[in-house]
């Protein structure tokens, strides 16, 4: 009895502490709320803190040596979590494949990504930002900042990625993305409930998704006869691997789906922080535009104007810093793991909060201002800042496949819109909405007001 006890308690010792919470919910009503807040609370209890979700059983890890641990060092004991969230459409793409249907897909799709090809993209991203700013600046009165900056990135991806002129289906897309972004920040006691009982979450996705399957079939119909093209979509249906399979019907489809989601969403979230933190911080976006008429001499900013911009890529690197792409990264653990100290079971969530981690005082000075110039301070390696203390585009061999074209993307656009246009609006502050991405709770109206750079 005695040997047993003791047993007993040492396995229990090695586990990371739990933050309790209520029967059958678990901690599930204190995330709603506030999950910055929730997490707040669960990180004074130590750099992994288990909780419960409903019925599933998770840990937050907070120490960045343990998010390399879980992301670079031992990335084979981590998998992609076995549910997709219930985000159906998207289960056989990049984002949530796993084992070796991602080593393939991510092979497969690589080419589009590497560096001569991004460059490419740069003269489409430009004119593009060139044209959307003028159009924003002459547009009678206030605008929707998400709404524009979503319409700028889709109209990018559109061209660049899949050779098409995507303005004609972006409603569809937009209402495709909202419904995956809702489904996908939903807690899994919400995601069980089943997809066939006629709830208004259910409903919204299902129209969102059927929105977006059809825009998906436009794709696959005007494309099947012509696999000679060089975009994603035409490699897709194109390719053939060693062994003579290509990838399946429903891969296709789940990769489309994945990159018209996550192939704007995140690059359009990331745009609208940076230019509502331009409108509130003058001294920011004076520095900004000087360093641009400084640097871009034209309409629109090219790629060898991207290293003398340096200015402008530390506004990059603070706003996915304050704002990252990505609120959190999941894994679940494929076995049994030492983390930290702590034993943690097989089927264990781990959840790798960006978003808080990026402004733990640990590691950060005044973490909750947005400050370009603390990157003027911070060194590449990054001296006795932990090198996950910062990691926007997740770490590792999974890292975001599209986190070169991203940042190219966001320098250009954010470079070229200041050379175009003066930001203004009337928010000190704003609430932030913790969901799949880190995104404004509520809409931004901005005004764009044109300058003058004759002679510059």
């Amino acid at each position: 009895m005695t040997d047993n006890s003791t047993n007993d308690t040492e396995q229990q010792r090695t586990l990371p502490p739990k933050r309790s919470g209520v029967p059958f919910l678990g901690s599930a009503v204190s995330f709603a709320r506030d999950p910055y807040t929730f997490y707040e609370d669960l990180a004074t209890r130590g750099d992994i803190v288990r909780f419960s979700m409903g019925s599933t059983e998770l840990a937050a890890v907070f120490h960045p040596s343990d998010i390399k641990q879980v992301l670079v060092e031992e990335v084979e004991r981590y998998r992609k979590p076995a549910d997709a969230r219930g985000v159906d459409i998207l289960s056989e793409g990049l984002l949530l494949s796993d084992g070796e249907r991602w080593r393939q897909q991510r092979k497969r799709l690589q080419p589009l990504f590497y560096q001569d090809r991004i460059e490419a993209y740069a003269e489409t991203m430009g004119t593009y930002a060139a044209a959307s700013a003028d159009e924003w600046a002459a547009s009678d009165g206030a605008v929707d900042l998400t709404e524009v900056t979503s319409a700028y990135t889709l109209r990018v991806l559109g061209k660049t990625l899949f050779g098409i002129e995507a303005e004609k289906h972006r409603q569809a897309i937009r209402a495709g993305a909202e419904a995956i972004r809702e489904r996908s920040s939903e807690s899994p006691v919400a995601v069980d409930v089943p997809k066939w009982v006629p709830t208004p979450s259910n409903r919204r996705y299902q129209r969102g998704i059927a929105e977006l399957e059809t825009v998906i079939n436009d794709l696959l119909a005007d494309r099947s006869a012509d696999t000679d093209g060089n975009d994603l979509l035409s490699l897709l249906i194109a390719a053939t691997d060693d062994d003579g399979n290509g990838p399946t019907a429903g891969e296709i489809r789940s990769q489309l789906a994945t990159f018209l989601f996550a192939g704007h969403e995140t690059s359009a979230s990331a745009l609208t922080w940076a230019l509502y933190e331009l409108g509130r911080s003058p001294d920011v976006a004076d520095r900004l535009r000087n360093e641009v008429d400084e640097v871009v001499d034209g309409p629109y900013a090219r790629v060898p104007d991207l290293p003398a911009l340096e200015y402008t890529e530390q506004v990059i690197q603070e706003t996915l810093r304050r704002y990252p792409p990505a609120a959190a990264i999941f894994r679940e653990t494929d076995t049994g793991v030492s983390l930290g100290g702590y034993r943690l079971p097989k089927d264990t969530y781990i959840v790798l909060p960006q978003f808080y981690v990026h402004t733990d005082e640990r590691w950060w000075d005044d973490p909750l201002e947005f400050d370009p110039s603390r990157w003027d301070r911070i060194s590449d390696p990054p001296g006795n800042r932990p090198e996950y203390a910062y990691f926007p585009f997740g770490g590792g061999p999974r890292h975001c496949i599209g986190m070169r074209f991203a940042r190219m993307e966001l320098k250009l656009a954010l470079a070229t819109i200041a050379r175009h246009c003066h930001v203004d609006h009337r928010y000190e502050t704003i609430d932030v909405d913790i969901g799949s991405t880190v995104s404004p709770a509520e809409p931004i109206e901005v005004r764009f007001e044109q300058r003058d750079t004759t002679g510059k």
